[in-house]
């Protein structure tokens, strides 16, 4: 092999080994979902995410009545009401139109959107400490639903775009879950991975 081709073949190999690590440092800065597929509700903390400050951030009691985050321009069009899921279910909670009393509300999945806008509860030192907190929601129901594989159902997603916090509210007399939520589960459906798995855009 000439000196030149030895060259020119030195760069290339740099070039294919160089290539994939910045692409990567260029995914870190904005998340992507893999071609094709929806994102998930909780994408995984990277080193240097958007939600890495999250893991490091001093977490707070209860959130801060009046915080806003994200796109909060305009009146809200979506009031949350936080639950966590008793059965163990990855559900955020109720959202309701604004307007609209809580029995047109639907039990969602909280797809959160990296440096913009994230569950309120991320902030928290404990995951549940803002049950039956609500929040001004902006955003939109998704097209598609996430699969709970610890409970085996299918939920609702709702896209938060921003919130804003209103504070502490009453227990909602609601029936917790989707509508076709059954009491029993099998018990190796618990067994599975804990996060939920968006179905692909458009199926209900």
């Amino acid at each position: 092999m000439t000196s030149i081709r030895r060259l020119v073949f030195c760069v290339v190999l740099a070039a294919t080994l160089l290539l994939p690590i910045g692409l990567l440092r260029a995914q870190e800065a904005v998340y992507k979902a893999p071609e094709g597929q929806a994102p998930p509700v909780a994408p995984p903390l990277k080193k240097g995410s958007p939600l890495d400050h999250l893991a490091n951030d001093p977490k707070q009691e209860t959130p801060t009545v009046g915080y806003k985050e994200g796109h909060t321009s305009g009146d809200a069009p979506w009031i949350g009401h936080r639950l966590p899921d008793a059965m163990g279910g990855q559900g955020w909670g109720w959202v309701k139109k604004s307007g609209e009393d809580w029995g047109s509300a639907k039990w969602i999945a909280l797809q959160e959107t990296p440096g913009l806008a994230v569950a309120p509860h991320r902030k928290l030192v404990k995951a549940d400490a803002d049950l039956n907190w609500e929040f001004k929601f902006w955003g939109r129901l998704a097209p598609y639903k996430a699969y709970d594989p610890h409970l085996d159902e299918q939920l609702p997603v709702f896209v938060l775009l921003g919130y804003e916090v209103i504070g502490p509210a009453a227990p909602l007399n609601i029936k917790v879950g989707p509508p076709d939520r059954i009491q029993h589960r099998p018990s190796g459906a618990s067994s599975r991975e804990g996060r939920p798995i968006l179905s692909d855009p458009g199926v209900d």
